[in-house]
C-alpha cells in the first residue's frame, strides 16, 4: 500500500570496459549485412528528438500545488508553461515528420509521445534504417520490444492487514493505473456504488468505467484486430481484473463457487488457465481497498508462440499507456508485465519509466516469474529501470484449484494434491469412483519419465504417474495410451505450484508439483499402485500462519 513516495536515488552505472590489459571498445567498426529475404520487411521503432519530454523539462509551474509532506510532487500537465512547452515539442515533431516523409516515403508514423518521451513511433523497411539514423532530428532509436503478462498468482501473505492496522491507511485518495489486458468494471470485487469518482473523472471510454474504475483506455498494437481497440475483451481479459483486485479489491467481497453454473448461463466461469475453479470464498479484500483504479489496456496482440495465452504488448503501446496515465493524473502505475532484460541504453521503456518518476508518479513493476525457469539474473524489463519499484513474485501454500486425493494406502500429505488439468479437463467420473494410479518408476524396465515403451495392457485402465522431462508430453501420453492407460499425471520438475500443460494429449492428463507437504515424489515412488479419487475444486492446503 502506498503511504508516501518520493523519487528513487538510484542511477544507471557505467559498464566496466577495462579488465587488466584488455579494454573493450565502445564502438566496433564493421558492416551490418541485412539478408536479402529481409530487406523489404518492416520494423517498428521509437525515434526520440532532442528536446526533453515534458516530465523532464525544467519549467515554472511544473508541479501541482499542495500534496502531503514527504510525497512526490505531481506534474501539472495543464499549466500555461506545460501547454506552451508541449506546443513547442509538437511543432518540432511536425517538422521531423515532414522531413522523414520526404526522405523515406515508405515510413509511417503512428504514436507520438510528449510527456514521458519526446518521440515518434515509426514503421519503415529494415533496409531504410541507416537512412533514418542519418536524419538530423534523430536523437535515439529504440527497438519495439515484446512484453508479456507476469503476475499469475495473488500474494496471500504480504503484511497488508498489519500495515492497515498500524496506520489506518487503506488507499483513500490514491489513483492506481493498471496497465494490463483490461479491467472488468462489472466484477463484484471492483463495483461498489458507495464509491464516488474524483472530480474530472471518469475518463476514456466511459461505458467501461464505474465509480471505482475511473478510467478506461486501450492502446491497440499491430495485429490486435477490432477487439484490440476496446478497453476490455470479454474473452481474453482476466489478468488485469485479477491485478486490479489484488491492488484495490473492495473489502468484504465474497467470491461465489465458480464450479456451479449459475441458472440461465450456459457454462461455468471455471477456467483453470485463467485462475478460476474455486469454492465459495468470503472476506476478500485488495491491498488498498479504498483506492481508485484506472484501466489502460495494452496486452491485446495475439501471442505468436501460443494458442492458449493471449496476449502480448509492445514498447510503443506501453509507453503510450504510461504517458496517458500521467496525463490523467494517476498517482501510481502498476505494470504486471515484462520482457527479457535488455541493454538499458537501448530500452525505450527504461527512459519512459524514469520520466514517469520525474512526473511525480510511482511506477510499480513486476520483476517477472522466470526464476524457476532460468535461474538468477532473470529480472525483466522495464522493472530494471533505476527508479522503478521492482516487485518480485510471492506465493505460499494457499492454493485454489482442483485436487487429487490418494485414498489407499493412507499416505500423509497426499490427501489433497493440487492438480492443473491439461486442455480437455478431467472426467467427472473421477470424482465419484476410485481410480488406480500406477507409478511407472516402480515397473520393471521403465524409467520415471515414461520415455520408453511399455507392453500393451501393462497400464490397462490405470492412470500413469510420470515425471516431467526427457521427452515431450505427447510422447509420454502416446506411450501411456498404447499401454492401456486412461490418464496420465505428470510430476512437475520445478518447485512451487504445478505448471499448465499447454496442449491436448492422447489421454486425460494433469500436472502436480513435486513436493506437497514435504515430498510427494518420494511418497508416490514407494508404492506402485494406489487408489486415487479426484475431489471437487478446493483449497488444497491451508495458508501458512
Amino acid at each position: 500500500m502506498l503511504l508516501a513516495a518520493g523519487p528513487a536515488g538510484a542511477a544507471l552505472q557505467p559498464l566496466q570496459r577495462s579488465y587488466g590489459d584488455l579494454t573493450a571498445p565502445r564502438v566496433r567498426a564493421g558492416t551490418l549485412n541485412v539478408p536479402a529475404a529481409g530487406e523489404d520487411s518492416r520494423i517498428r521503432v521509437i525515434v526520440t528528438l532532442d528536446l526533453p519530454p515534458l516530465a523532464a523539462a525544467d519549467l515554472p509551474e511544473r508541479f501541482l500545488a499542495g500534496g502531503a509532506p514527504g510525497t512526490a510532487r505531481k506534474l501539472n500537465v495543464a499549466s500555461r508553461s506545460s501547454r506552451a512547452y508541449v506546443a513547442r515539442i509538437d511543432a518540432a515533431q511536425r517538422k521531423a515528420v515532414a522531413l522523414l516523409r520526404r526522405t523515406i516515403p515508405e515510413a509511417r508514423v503512428s504514436r507520438r509521445f510528449q510527456v514521458v518521451l519526446d518521440g515518434l513511433t515509426v514503421s519503415l523497411p529494415v533496409r531504410r534504417l541507416p537512412a533514418l539514423f542519418r536524419l538530423g532530428f534523430v536523437n535515439k532509436v529504440y527497438p519495439s520490444l515484446r512484453y508479456t503478462r507476469s503476475l499469475n498468482h495473488s500474494p496471500a501473505i504480504i503484511g497488508a492487514s498489519q500495515l492497515q492496522a498500524l496506520t489506518g491507511a487503506r488507499g483513500d485518495g490514491i489513483k492506481v493505473a493498471v496497465v494490463d489486458d483490461g479491467v472488468d468494471p462489472t466484477n463484484p470485487f471492483l463495483d461498489d456504488d458507495a464509491f464516488q469518482a474524483p472530480p474530472g473523472f471518469p475518463k476514456g471510454v466511459t461505458r467501461y468505467t464505474n465509480r471505482k474504475v475511473i478510467a478506461a483506455r486501450s492502446f491497440p498494437g499491430p495485429g490486435s484486430g477490432p477487439d484490440g481497440r476496446l478497453p476490455l475483451d470479454p474473452v481474453n481479459s482476466f489478468h488485469g481484473t485479477h491485478v486490479a483486485g489484488v491492488v484495490a479489491g473492495i473489502a468484504g467481497t465474497t467470491a461465489p463457487d465458480s464450479i456451479v453454473i449459475p441458472e440461465g448461463e450456459k457454462k461455468s466461469p471455471c477456467v483453470p488457465s485463467a485462475g478460476g475453479c474455486h469454492t465459495t470464498v468470503t472476506g476478500l479484500s485488495g491491498v488498498a481497498p479504498r483506492a481508485w483504479i484506472g484501466n489502460y489496456r495494452v496486452f491485446n496482440v495475439p501471442s505468436p508462440l501460443s494458442v492458449t495465452d493471449c496476449c502480448t504488448a509492445n514498447t510503443p503501446e506501453i509507453a503510450a499507456a504510461f504517458e496517458a496515465a500521467v496525463k490523467d493524473g494517476m498517482d501510481v502505475i502498476n505494470f504486471s508485465g515484462g520482457g527479457p532484460q535488455s541493454d538499458p541504453a537501448s530500452d525505450g521503456l527504461i527512459e519512459a519509466v524514469e520520466n514517469v518518476v520525474k512526473a511525480g508518479v510511482v511506477p510499480a513493476i513486476s520483476a517477472g516469474n522466470d526464476r524457476d525457469l532460468f535461474g538468477l539474473g532473470s529480472v525483466g524489463s522495464p522493472s530494471t529501470a533505476p527508479s522503478a519499484i521492482s516487485a518480485a513474485a510471492v506465493s505460499n501454500t494457499h492454493v485454489f484449484g482442483r485436487a487429487l486425493s490418494v485414498v489407499s494406502p493412507d499416505v500423509a500429505g497426499l490427501k489433497q494434491v493440487p492438480v492443473v488439468p491439461a486442455p480437455g479437463g478431467i472426467p467427472s467420473a473421477w470424482a465419484t469412483a476410485d481410480q488406480t494410479l500406477v507409478d511407472v518408476a516402480s515397473m520393471s524396465g521403465t524409467d520415471r519419465f515414461l520415455c520408453t515403451g511399455r507392453p500393451a495392457g501393462s497400464l490397462e485402465r490405470a492412470i500413469a504417474l510420470v515425471s516431467r522431462g526427457s521427452c515431450t508430453y505427447d510422447d509420454k501420453a502416446a506411450r501411456a495410451s498404447a499401454a492401456g492407460a486412461i490418464g496420465m499425471i505428470v510430476v512437475d520438475d520445478r518447485p512451487g505450484e504445478p505448471n499448465f500443460i499447454p496442449l491436448r494429449l492422447a489421454v486425460v492428463a494433469g500436472m502436480i508439483s513435486p513436493e506437497p507437504a514435504g515430498g510427494r515424489g518420494s511418497a508416490s515412488a514407494r508404492t506402485s499402485s494406489r487408489s486415487l479419487r479426484r475431489g471437487p475444486p478446493s483449497r488444497a492446503f491451508p495458508p501458512a500462519v
